[in-house]
């Protein structure tokens, strides 16, 4: 019996960093670094039953830019995820999986962010609401916002949820039926739990 799941790369949300802590002195343009992990869970659906998984996303840095007024302006990052890494705890639905992704052909799912702060911060004062992202994958890539939620900041430390569902279809992954029965769903939930450190200058 085939079945199948799929979660891209996490991506981060810096963005809300800059708003919530007092930064060091910096001149301007000069970016602050901050040291990411992240652990991703995605489920799905189908006619027999639902499914999930988990994955970690590599280590990663994510740059955010001041201005001459000590203020962010910009934030980048790249998350990889290895997508052999993704784990159902069931071999042969892993096996699919990773025959569907083409997983040797598209080794990797990259979450890449390059935003302004106007993009992510919903008016002034107000903690972001999301977080516009490129995912790639299968050889394509497509524009994501995910959802950001709670979001807490101890000393340099920053921890929150990142949230945005995924369709199969429009990410050029196909999954047959069985026995012209079962079906899986074509919308995959992705959660992921960011934590962001300070790194010193």
């Amino acid at each position: 019996m085939k079945h199948f799941f799929f979660t891209p790369g996490l991506c981060l949300a810096v963005a809300l960093l800059c708003f919530l802590t007092s930064p060091a002195p910096a001149r301007a343009d000069a970016p602050q670094r901050w040291a990411g992990t992240s652990t991703i869970t995605f489920a799905g659906t189908s006619t027999l039953h639902d499914w999930s998984g988990t994955v970690a996303a590599a280590p990663f840095t994510t740059l955010v830019t001041l201005n001459a007024s000590n203020q962010p302006e910009s934030l980048k990052a790249t998350v990889q995820v290895k997508a052999t890494d993704m784990d159902t705890q069931e071999p042969k639905r892993d096996e699919n999986m990773r025959k569907a992704m083409k997983v040797l052909e598209y080794p990797l799912i990259t979450a890449n962010l390059d935003a302004p702060f106007s993009r992510i911060i919903p008016a002034p004062g107000k903690e972001p609401a999301t977080l516009p992202f490129k995912l790639s994958l299968v050889g394509k890539t497509h524009d994501v916002t995910g959802t950001i939620s709670h979001w807490e900041l101890n000393g340099d430390t920053a921890t929150f949820d990142l949230d945005f569902d995924l369709s199969m279809k429009k990410c050029g992954i196909s999954v047959p039926s069985v026995l012209l029965v079962i079906r899986v769903g074509d919308v995959v939930k992705v959660h992921a739990q960011v934590k962001l450190v300070r790194k010193q200058a």
